[in-house]
Parts: C-alpha cells; sequence; structure tokens
C-alpha cells in the first residue's frame, strides 16, 4: 500500500552540509590536468560557489512537493515514487533512471506524458534518494523483480511499459526477460545489456566494439571501485559533500553530449544549470545516499547479471533511442537486434547518456511515437468521470510545475544576484553594499527586489553614503531557513542585520511601500537601531483588506499555500505581470527595462509569491502592534508620497502616521506608488535631506 510522503530534510542535516561545504580545504587540491584527469576544478568551484551563494534547497524540496509522492514496501523494501495519474486511456508508463542521476531526470516529460492518458510512474531505486537501504547490495536483476513487484501492487494485472537509461536500461531490460506478459512496450535510451552470445560480426559492429573497448580503458574506473569496493569509497565520501559532488559532476561533464576545447574541457554549462547539479547532488546527501547507490555495481558482479544468458531474445517489441554518448555509444541497429525484438530505431542527433536532461523534446517525441502504437492493444476500460477529471487536473498542476521551473531558471539568468549573503537570524539575506560614509539601508516593497533602489536612486547617494541595499527574506535572492516570516518577524531580522553589521552608529533606514511597515517595525519594536526613518509611499495603518480568517487560514495553511506558489504563482503572476505593475506605477508607465534592470521579473517566482501571500496576512496583526507603538518614537521620521498613488493613500497611511509620530513630516510629489523606480531623482533628494538631516 503506497503512502503519501513528502520531502522534509531537518534543518541540522542542511546545516552540517553546508559547513563542510565551506569547510573544505581548495589549498590543498593540485591540478592533475584539469578534465583529462578527472573532474575540472574550475568548474567544481563554480559549482561550489553557487551553492554556498545562491542555491536554496528549501526552495527545491518545495517544488517537488508539488508532485504527487509515495513510499511504498514492495518484498521488504522500501520504495520513493512519483506517481501522477493520466486518464487511464494509455497504458501505466515506468521511468527508470540510473547513476548518478534520479527521479529528478524525468520532471519536465511528466505533464505531456500524464496529458497522453498514462499514469507515471517514477520510483528511485533501491538505496538511492528517499528509497530505502537495501540489506546488502543487490543488482539490476533483483532490482527488476522489485520494480515488477511495484508496478503489479499499483496496477495489478494490466499490462505496463518501461523507459530506461543506465541501470534503468538493464533494470529494464530484465523485466522484459523475466516478465514479457506484462510489458506493452520497451523503450531504451541505452543498449546496455546483450546476450551472452551476442558476438559483433559485421564491420560496423566490430568497429563499435573496439571504440567502446578503447573508451573503457579511460572511462570505467569509477565502475571497478564502485562493483568491487563500494565500501571504501563510501567511507571516504561519507565526511565529503564537495568529494560526492566532484565524482558525480564528473561523469555529466565527461558523458555529456556538450562541446569541449582543446584541452578536453566540457561546456556542461551548456546542457546544465547550476540548481538542477546541485539539487541532484543534494539527493544523493541528505539520506546519506552516495554509498548504497553505488552498490547496484557490486550487486551486478555478485549477482553476475552484466549479460543474458546466451540464446537470450527478449519478446517484448522494443524501442530504441540512439543518442550520440560520448563515452557509451550505442551499437548498431544489427547488433541490438541479436538480443531485442526491435521494432523502432531512432538515430538522434544530439543528447548523449543523460537524454531525459540534455534533450527532453526528442526522447519525448521518440516515447510518443513509439507508446502509441503500443496503446491500440491495451485498451483498459477508462476510469469514471470522477478519476478522469482529477487525471485532468493533476496533469494540469505537472505542467505548471514544469513551466515554473523553466520560467524560473530564465528568470534568474536574467535577473542574477548582484550582492553578497550573509546569514543572521533565521534568514539568509542578500545585500549590495557601495559607498562611503553615513549608512543608509534602503528596502523595497511587496514583490519588488533590491533593484528597485539600484535602479537610480543609490548611484544618486553613493558618493556621499554608505549605501546598503538589503532584499527582504523571501524576496529577490534572500531565504528565510524556516517559514516565511510576517513584518514583525522581518524587523527582528532587519534589526539583527544592522547589528551584525556592526556600524559606526545606527543608520536611516529606508522602505518602500510594505517595507516601510518593516522600517516602523525596526523602529518601534528595536528601539536603538536605526538614527532615523525615511518612507516612500509606506504601509503604516492596518490594511483591513484581508478578512481575519482568510488572513488566519493563509499563515496556518502553510503546506496549501506553498503547493499554490509553487504550481500556480509562477504562471498567474507572469500572465498578470503587465496588468499587475501597471496599476502600481500608474498614472507613471511601466519602464520597459523594470522587469530586468529593475528587478521586477523576480516577484513571478515562487518564493516571492509565497513570502507575498505571508506579508499580506500578517499585515493586520502586526501593524496593530507597531501602530500602537507610533507614539513612542523619539528618532526624526519622514514620508513621502507621491500624490496620484493608487496602491496606499496618503489621506490615511501618510496623514494619520505623520500625526501619530512625534516630529514625523509629509511631503507629496508627483507621480504614483513607485517613486524608487520612475522617479529616482525626487526619491533620492527626498533620502538625501532626510539623511543630512538625521545622520550627519
Amino acid at each position: 500500500m503506497a503512502e503519501p510522503f513528502l520531502i522534509a530534510v531537518p534543518d541540522d542535516r542542511l546545516a552540517t552540509i553546508r559547513a563542510k561545504v565551506e569547510a573544505f580545504d581548495w589549498s590543498s587540491m593540485p591540478d592533475a590536468g584539469e578534465w583529462r584527469s578527472g573532474v575540472g576544478l574550475a568548474d567544481l568551484k563554480r559549482l561550489v560557489d553557487h551553492w554556498l551563494t545562491r542555491y536554496d534547497w528549501r526552495a527545491h524540496e518545495r517544488r517537488l512537493n508539488a508532485l504527487p509522492q509515495f513510499t511504498a514496501r514492495v518484498q521488504g523494501q522500501r520504495l520513493h515514487l512519483i506517481h501522477v495519474r493520466g486518464d487511464g486511456s494509455r497504458p501505466p508508463l515506468l521511468l527508470l533512471h540510473g547513476w548518478p542521476g534520479s527521479f529528478l531526470e524525468f520532471e519536465s516529460l511528466i505533464a505531456p506524458l500524464v496529458a497522453d492518458g498514462h499514469d507515471v510512474v517514477i520510483p528511485s531505486l533501491p538505496g538511492y534518494a528517499f528509497s530505502g537501504r537495501p540489506l546488502s547490495p543487490i543488482g539490476p536483476r533483483q532490482t527488476a523483480e522489485l520494480m515488477h513487484g511495484l508496478m503489479v501492487d499499483l496496477f495489478g494485472a494490466r499490462r505496463y511499459l518501461v523507459q530506461g537509461g543506465d541501470w534503468g536500461a538493464a533494470i529494464a531490460g530484465w523485466m522484459a526477460h523475466a516478465h514479457p506478459e506484462a510489458i506493452a512496450g520497451l523503450h531504451l535510451n541505452m543498449v546496455l545489456l546483450q546476450a551472452e552470445d551476442a558476438v559483433p560480426k559485421k564491420p560496423e559492429e566490430l568497429a563499435w566494439a573496439a571504440r567502446r573497448a578503447e573508451l573503457a580503458k579511460q572511462e570505467t574506473g569509477y565502475s571497478l571501485e564502485q562493483g568491487t569496493r563500494p565500501q571504501t569509497l563510501g567511507v571516504a565520501m561519507s565526511d565529503s559533500p564537495v568529494g560526492v559532488a566532484a565524482w558525480i559532476l564528473e561523469k555529466f561533464g565527461a558523458w555529456a553530449d556538450v562541446p569541449r576545447d582543446t584541452h578536453g574541457r566540457p561546456d556542461l554549462w551548456q546542457a546544465f544549470d547550476e540548481d538542477l547539479l546541485i539539487t541532484n547532488i543534494m539527493l544523493y546527501l541528505v539520506e546519506g545516499a552516495f554509498v548504497t547507490s553505488t552498490w547496484m555495481y557490486r550487486g551486478r558482479m555478485l549477482e553476475d547479471s552484466g549479460t543474458f544468458p546466451a540464446g537470450t531474445r527478449i519478446k517484448v517489441p522494443t524501442a530504441i533511442a540512439a543518442f550520440p554518448d560520448p563515452v557509451f555509444p550505442p551499437p548498431p541497429r544489427s547488433h541490438a537486434e541479436k538480443t531485442y525484438d526491435v521494432v523502432q530505431w531512432t538515430e538522434m542527433a544530439a543528447g548523449g547518456h543523460f537524454a531525459a536532461l540534455e534533450q527532453p523534446g526528442l526522447l519525448l517525441a521518440d516515447m510518443r511515437r513509439f507508446f502509441a502504437s503500443r496503446s491500440v492493444s491495451d485498451k483498459a476500460p477508462k476510469r469514471s468521470t470522477a478519476l478522469r477529471t482529477a487525471g485532468v487536473i493533476t496533469a494540469t498542476l505537472a505542467a505548471a510545475a514544469a513551466y515554473t521551473r523553466a520560467t524560473v531558471r530564465r528568470i534568474e539568468q536574467d535577473v542574477p544576484a548582484d550582492g553578497r549573503f550573509i546569514d543572521v537570524a533565521g534568514a539568509r539575506l542578500h545585500y549590495v553594499d557601495r559607498g562611503t560614509g553615513p549608512t543608509i539601508v534602503m528596502m523595497h516593497g511587496l514583490g519588488a527586489q533590491l533593484r528597485n533602489f539600484s535602479y537610480g536612486v543609490a548611484d544618486a547617494l553613493a558618493d556621499d553614503y554608505r549605501v546598503i541595499l538589503v532584499d527582504r527574506p523571501g524576496s529577490g535572492y534572500s531565504v528565510p531557513t524556516g517559514e516565511q516570516p510576517g513584518i514583525l518577524r522581518q524587523s527582528a531580522i532587519i534589526a539583527a542585520l544592522i547589528d551584525r553589521l556592526a556600524l559606526d552608529r545606527p543608520p536611516l533606514l529606508v522602505g518602500h511601500s510594505l517595507a516601510g511597515a518593516v522600517a516602523l517595525g525596526v523602529a518601534t519594536h528595536h528601539p536603538g537601531s536605526v538614527a532615523g526613518l525615511a518612507l516612500l509611499a509606506p504601509m503604516t495603518q492596518p490594511p483591513r483588506s484581508m478578512p481575519a480568517a482568510l488572513a488566519q487560514g493563509i499563515e496556518d495553511r502553510s503546506s496549501a499555500r506553498t503547493l499554490f506558489a509553487n504550481v500556480l504563482g509562477t504562471p498567474i503572476s507572469r500572465a498578470a505581470y503587465g496588468l499587475r505593475w501597471g496599476k502600481i506605477f500608474a498614472p507613471d508607465p511601466v519602464p520597459a527595462d523594470f522587469a530586468t534592470r529593475g528587478g521586477g521579473a523576480l516577484g513571478d517566482r515562487p518564493v516571492s509569491v509565497n513570502a507575498a501571500l505571508v506579508e499580506l496576512a500578517s499585515a493586520d496583526v502586526d501593524l496593530d502592534a507597531i501602530a500602537g507603538r507610533y507614539g513612542a518614537l523619539t528618532i526624526p521620521a519622514a514620508l513621502l508620497f507621491g500624490r496620484e498613488d493608487q496602491i496606499i493613500a496618503p489621506a490615511t497611511d501618510g496623514d494619520r502616521a505623520a500625526a501619530a509620530i512625534p516630529g514625523a513630516s509629509l511631503e507629496m510629489t508627483d507621480g504614483g506608488h513607485m517613486l524608487p523606480v520612475a522617479h529616482p531623482q525626487a526619491t533620492a533628494a527626498f533620502i538625501r535631506r532626510c539623511a543630512e538631516r538625521m545622520v550627519k
């Protein structure tokens, strides 16, 4: 019986991994010749730098948890799996990964395959990711029995389809060998197993065999170690996340179909982004799965399952997608046909060992063509209307999740982090620190980012002041280590940041829009932290715009909120981008480069959508607590509003705050709500006046 499963890696485990990555001693690493002698140190350092400065496991954990995950016990072995339901019109489909991959490889294929009607099942192999450890090493033949048992447990006697590469191809082959009656079709993107007596004879077969033998001399050292002494390797790697990263990264660089320079260095960043590679590596680290993932190699030797018995002919109709793998080149079709019933053969123009990641479109098209031909003979009764509807909904959600992942990747490429990072008070804050002189700390508004200030305001002040621009927790590239904090909790984090910076004297704190509330929270609840406040179109009063029950629900139902943000937040936010920002800027136009130069696109990511929901939900309660202390403020405070602000009304949030805060001033200027971007000169002049009055 499959049980629902959510990934929830303990904070202390993540902290331990990070500490070990940070502690790695690069000075002791000689260079043996870059990629010709193993992993390239420059590429490894690039990956590790991204790991330490930009990577956010929790964000990927939330994204993966949007997929329906389960654990099941099959023949005593605990298996982790993704199971996304189709409408039942096509046979169930089992997708099998290999080493050093994971279930992550197939993420972008789920939605279209489910839309075709397949139930899609993606297990983590035994000893990988969140599947349990086998009691002892097992190989592909025994694993094939576990995978078949899983499909029988899920679908009974119904025939199913199997796709695999690397170890997945070997496991799928043994499944077809042992249970041909259960499998409607076999799709492989690697021919790993052949019959013992399948001997190369034709010239092209002999040439292929010679090439494979030559490549084996250079590329299979890892396999010998993992197949003979995995325990020793496991001990060596157990205390070194960077070592695991190097071991795995080398395979992605060597086995991918990417350009290489004259020194053999692969341009692996053409095929893979850092977040993807690190998330895959983390799946080997968070549960300590690296050593047990290598047991498949040892198990193959122990069960002698490296070839099929002599005389074997796989009777299951087979499709082979022959990708130009640079290390494990596919055999000629004539040689594969000595073992398999090859009914479809496709010579791929591009793509290497990791086909589902390198060329998902080519792999998907080939799978669809083959599966369509195999589905005619498997007309199982369609599910009920309710289940079909559930399948459509699931497919839609899966498609939205895939769209979100691709969109976030593009956004972060277009709008990279600009500054440095600091861990403080339960958050990892991204900030830019420029100039010298008295300090001004600036915070952006709801769903925004520090580029709102670097767009024009910071340059006008950095010659005379030390200007620190901060991404608030959950926005831009700042991330909380736990739950997304509301306004008052963010005030505590910003106060802790100011303390951590060890400034000569308290700074002027600038807050725009919702960050005006955060700035007021710093001043009221952490007295002495700041010398004064410069508030730009600030939220100063409880908005009362969200029903209390809804606000409480948003805060309490973190899993539902996170699911919405991770799956639907980005598609909805992107679709409404022009309308949303048009209203926020009105009557000022939205600058054409605001999405990138102004950081606007970053607000479309799931983490930002989630942060905005929590901040709005916390506004009434937190601002009640903050506003109740306005009368006790003793530091200078000034407010600037655009006369035509359509988001926060000057007559309420401006007039009331100015009246309640002793000595506060209220100024009006032309424009709407987005003063730092639409009117940077007027905004900078206001901040300068405040700084001259409060700081110097």
